[in-house]
């Protein structure tokens, strides 16, 4: 029995025939004959959050595993594009990684994003024909973007925020036609983003940002709590037999005045402990040229001041907690 698989397109007449006689056609074959005939492919995408430091010369280590995946391929033909994007909107583009070496790293502008272009025309083994393959690489400065987004933002929107706005730091996708050979640019790239230098993640801080916005509530109930607890232990004294109308009326007026101011200021104090666990940094960025250099120490002196933040809320809440435990001495 014989096999003849054809497709003619009827926009240019062309008529594809795959097989003979006894002949078993692989899926390669099928995957090829449907690639060549629609000029479709299919896509592959990965995104990645952790708090890579990178600098030019891991870059450079990118560029090198791409090339030495090509070599295991029958490459035909193949171009690149390296651009970055700098604060204000500011674009440079190479269209070779030599050309990308010549980067001006005296610049003051901090390079937000890098992305990296290649497109490949491979012969996979057993085909004749060239497959297209598009490998697009995005490395994001979280530094960059959240300063980006602080500077842009209106005064209402919280430190919480600007993270998550920030997005991933990294992704990776892949155009392709054989998924095998897709795969192997996914690996290298995770090879290559676990080689990197990374700030570490603390899932307490993750934690506590989650909870953050409920620190001032919980302080406010939490003082308010502690002075009706006094002031349910002075009713006795006040409201006895010698009591005299004018100091039940202290008494009202200090009590409810006092929980008012102190609630008040209390909030006020646990919204640093809350801005502090919000904006405290874990540094992920791209170093490529002074505007860089200058960023990245930016936001290391911002831990110093979100350590600040943090202690100046606490020991305030503390202060007005045991002012509130003595109210009732005013009266």
């Amino acid at each position: 029995m014989s096999e003849l698989i054809e497709h003619e397109d009827a926009g240019n007449g062309r008529t594809v025939r795959v097989g003979h006689t006894q002949a078993q056609v692989s899926l390669k074959v099928y995957q090829d004959i449907y690639h060549q005939v629609t000029g479709r492919t299919e896509q592959i995408r990965k995104r990645y959050t952790d708090n890579i430091l990178v600098d030019f010369s891991d870059l450079e280590q990118l560029h090198h595993k791409i090339a030495q995946l090509c070599d295991v391929h029958h490459v035909v033909a193949q171009n690149e594009t390296i651009s970055v994007f700098h604060d204000k909107e500011r674009k440079e583009l190479f269209t070779s990684f030599e050309r990308f070496r010549a980067y001006n790293g005296n610049a003051t502008s901090p390079s937000v994003n890098v992305v990296f272009r290649y497109n490949f025309s491979i012969i996979p083994a057993g085909l004749e024909r060239p497959q297209e393959y598009v490998i697009s690489v995005r490395l994001t400065s979280r530094v960059a973007a959240v300063k980006q987004i602080e500077d842009e933002a209106p005064p209402f929107m919280r430190g919480r925020f600007f993270g998550y706005m920030a997005g991933s730091v990294a992704e990776v996708t892949v155009d392709y036609a054989d998924y095998v050979v897709a795969r192997g640019f996914l690996e290298a790239f995770d090879e290559w983003i676990s080689g990197c230098k990374a700030t570490p993640k603390s899932k307490a801080l993750q934690a506590l940002r989650h909870h953050s916005h409920r620190i001032p509530e919980i302080a406010q109930l939490a003082v308010v709590a502690v002075i009706v607890i006094f002031a349910l232990q002075a009713i006795p004294a006040v409201f006895g037999d010698n009591s005299s109308p004018a100091t039940v009326a202290r008494f009202f007026v200090i009590f409810s005045g006092g929980s008012y101011i102190i609630a008040t200021l209390v909030k006020a104090s646990a919204e640093f402990v809350e801005e502090a666990i919000d904006t405290y940094p874990e540094l992920s960025y791209l170093k490529l040229n002074k505007g860089d250099e200058k960023l990245i120490e930016e936001a290391s002196s911002t831990k110093q001041r979100a350590w600040f933040r943090l202690i100046f809320g606490c020991i305030g809440s503390i202060v007005l907690g045991i002012i509130s435990s003595k109210l009732e001495k005013l009266i």
